[in-house]
C-alpha cells in the first residue's frame, strides 16, 4: 500500500501544478488590476493590459502564455512576481523568456527624455546688463504627467463661449503629453518660448543669473533619443513650450512642455461640468494613440512591457 502511495507522488505533484519561482519584475507604475481603487494591497490581480502585453511577448517569441504564471506582489503594487506553470521548459526556452525582458530593460537604458541647451551669449540680452555668466550648453530632462490633455482645434473665443454656456463644444481633437523641463538646481527659469511655431529646436530662453540679472538668450535644442528625434524630423510629434504665443492666454508654468503625438478626429468634449463622462473614452483613444508611435513614449506612459524597469531572476 506505502509502494502505491510513492507511485501515486509524482502524478499528484504535476496534476496539482507546481510552480517554480523565476523572476521579480518591477514596474514603474501600479499594475494591479484597478489603479483608481485605492490601496488594495489585500488581492494580487494583475491589470489585463499588463497581462496581456506580457502573454503577447510571449508568443512572439514561440513561447506558450500558459507557461507561465503572473502574481502580483501584496505589499508593492508596482512587482509582479512570475512563475513557471510547469518545469517543462527547456534551458533554451527559459534563454528566450530572459531575452524577452531583458530586451526591454535594455531598450530603456538607450532611451532618454534628456536634451541639451546650446544657448548664444554671443547675442544673450541682459536687463540689468552685463556678461550673463551663463554656460554655452545646459544638460536637462523632460518628465512626463501620468495622464494625456487634450487640444481641440477650436478658437479661444468658441472655447470660452462654450465654458460659460456649460455646452458642449465639437472639433478635431489631439491628443498632448505634458512635460516638464528640469533644470539643473542652480539654473533659475523664468521663461522660455519657441521662435516658430514648426520649428521645436529653436526658441529664446530666459534665466536668472547668479548676480541676480535676467538674461534673454537664443538657443537651440538637441533631444538626445534617437526615436524621438525621428518622430521629430517626420513631424509625427511636434514640440513646444506651452508658454509659446501658440497656447496662449491660458496662464502655464514656465517649464511646461506641450507634447502633440496625433489626432483622435472630431471628438465632442464637455465643458464646465464636474467631469467629462468620456473622459476614460478620450484617454483610451489617445493611449492607442501614443501606443502605435512607441518608443520612447511607450517607456513613460500606459500599462505595457515597455514600463518595465527592472527584473530580479530567483
Amino acid at each position: 500500500m506505502k509502494r502505491c502511495c510513492l507511485l501515486l507522488l509524482p502524478l499528484l505533484l504535476s496534476l496539482t501544478g507546481c510552480k517554480e519561482d523565476f523572476a521579480t519584475l518591477h514596474f514603474q507604475d501600479s499594475v494591479r488590476s484597478d489603479p483608481k481603487a485605492g490601496p488594495q494591497y489585500s488581492d494580487q490581480l494583475v491589470h489585463e493590459a499588463y497581462k496581456q502585453s506580457i502573454f503577447t511577448a510571449l508568443s512572439a517569441q514561440g513561447l506558450d502564455p500558459d507557461a507561465i504564471a503572473l502574481e502580483r506582489d501584496p505589499e508593492d503594487d508596482k512587482l509582479l512576481h512570475l512563475r513557471l506553470a510547469d518545469r517543462s521548459l527547456s534551458p533554451e526556452q527559459r534563454g528566450r523568456l530572459r531575452a524577452i525582458f531583458e530586451g526591454v530593460t535594455h531598450a530603456r537604458k538607450a532611451s532618454s527624455m534628456n536634451l541639451r541647451l546650446d544657448l548664444d551669449n554671443a547675442h544673450a540680452s541682459v536687463n540689468p546688463s552685463g556678461s550673463s555668466g551663463l554656460p554655452d550648453s545646459i544638460d536637462a530632462t523632460l518628465e512626463f504627467d501620468p495622464e494625456f490633455d487634450l487640444l481641440l482645434d477650436r478658437s479661444y473665443e468658441d472655447s470660452m463661449h462654450a465654458i460659460v454656456n456649460e455646452s458642449e463644444i465639437e472639433g478635431s481633437v489631439s491628443c498632448k503629453i505634458t512635460a516638464h523641463l528640469k533644470m539643473p538646481t542652480p539654473m533659475k527659469l523664468v521663461a522660455y518660448e519657441a521662435l516658430e511655431t514648426d520649428n521645436t529646436e529653436r526658441g529664446l530662453i530666459s534665466l536668472m543669473t547668479r548676480s541676480g540679472s535676467i538674461a534673454k538668450v537664443p538657443l537651440t535644442v538637441h533631444f538626445d533619443d534617437p526615436d524621438l528625434n525621428r518622430h521629430l524630423q517626420q513631424k509625427t510629434v511636434l514640440i513646444w513650450p506651452s508658454s509659446s504665443k501658440i497656447t496662449r492666454p491660458a496662464p502655464v508654468p514656465f517649464d511646461e512642455f506641450a507634447i502633440r503625438i496625433g489626432s483622435i478626429g472630431v471628438q465632442k468634449l464637455t465643458t464646465a461640468q464636474p467631469f467629462d463622462t468620456r473622459k476614460d473614452e478620450l484617454q483610451a483613444l489617445c493611449d492607442q494613440t501614443m501606443q502605435a508611435l512607441g518608443r520612447p513614449f511607450t517607456f513613460q506612459m500606459g500599462r505595457t512591457l515597455d514600463r518595465l524597469s527592472r527584473v530580479d531572476y530567483l
